[in-house]
């Protein structure tokens, strides 16, 4: 007697139950109900192989209504999950063209059973322009505050800081930086680092590589230093009379991140009186000015007793009468 080929005999109760298993999906789904369900907005997306040209604007319509059948489960399952229609561009022969919608564009898979019925309407208008490259910056925004307990021990850093960007060349022209999602401030506990993807509102569907940037984030533990006597410095212009201020001396809180708090240069701090505050000031007149305070390193933030102060010019022995 022939001998089954060994293929066949070889783990053939593991090669049994794969076939029942099949034959039982299979009976299965022919005898589940089928549904037909019908999409409405099921968004149009736009994919441009041809690198000369870019879509100028969004596809007429930018939805369209899908018609589906298929097995219940699977009908319900994808109207909750949602579709879309993915049209592929690999040539653009025209600045204005219009494209039938073709079943295989609808992305459903990998729903067993379901098939296409219908598309509505099924022809989309599509504009085109010539397409352009630019190297534009990253552009970070920020919302909310850090916790009241950190600070910022470096400037947040992004990597990379510029990316490239293809689209509309009329467009790209208006363009001079590319915006990132916001970043909230309030929802950091720690230093690390993290990614943030590129905010396509207003892009006009212009392509970004690549599309997101990653953030360093820095926070130490907030502290304060204050300084109890410091000098408020006024600068008498050539042939100009002296001038005394009220108060003379204030107080300075400084605030920021821990390291750069203890290690400041005291020395390149300077509390004073812009010139200009002065100018006109004669004899005897007093005036109320502002305090400018320089040589403060970035995150750290002063805070004055008094923001301002009073000056006068004081009166020479040779102008009392």
């Amino acid at each position: 007697m022939a001998r089954l080929p060994r293929f066949l005999t070889e783990n053939w109760h593991l090669k049994l139950a794969g076939l029942g298993l099949s034959v039982f999906l299979w009976a299965l789904v022919q005898t589940e109900p089928l549904s037909q369900e019908t999409f409405s907005a099921v968004p149009v997306t736009v994919v441009v192989a041809d690198t000369a040209w870019s879509l100028s604007g969004s596809p007429s319509p930018e939805t369209v209504e899908l018609r589906l059948g298929g097995p219940a489960r699977e009908i319900i399952r994808l109207a909750r999950e949602g579709t879309s229609i993915r049209v592929p561009v690999a040539s653009v022969g025209s600045r204005d063209t219009a494209i039938t919608i073709q079943r295989e564009w609808v992305q459903i898979s990998p729903r067993v059973g379901v098939t296409v019925e219908s598309v509505s309407p099924s022809v989309i208008g599509l504009t085109f322009e010539p397409s352009a490259s630019r190297t534009l910056p990253f552009a970070l925004r920020t919302v909310g505050e850090l916790p009241s307990d950190l600070a910022l021990s470096s400037p947040l850093g992004l990597s990379p800081e510029s990316v490239s960007v293809r689209g509309p060349e009329n467009r790209l022209l208006r363009l001079d930086s590319i915006p990132l999602l916001p970043f909230d401030l309030s929802q950091v506990r720690e230093s690390g680092v993290l990614t943030l993807a590129v905010d396509t509102t207003g892009l006009g569907g212009a392509a970004v590589d690549p599309p997101e940037a990653v953030l360093g984030v820095r926070v130490e533990p907030l502290v304060e230093r204050v300084l109890g006597r410091v000098e408020v410095q006024t600068e008498a212009g050539v042939g100009q009379p002296r001038f005394l201020v009220e108060p003379a001396w204030i107080e300075l809180r400084l605030s920021g991140a821990r390291t750069l708090v203890t290690a400041m240069d005291l020395s390149l701090l300077q509390v004073s009186v812009a010139p200009e505050a002065l100018r006109g000031l004669v004899p005897g007149e007093i005036r109320r000015v502002h305090l400018e305070i320089s040589g403060l390193p970035p995150l750290i933030t002063a805070y004055p007793s008094t923001e301002t102060v009073m000056v006068r010019s004081a009166v020479e022995e040779s102008d009392r009468p």
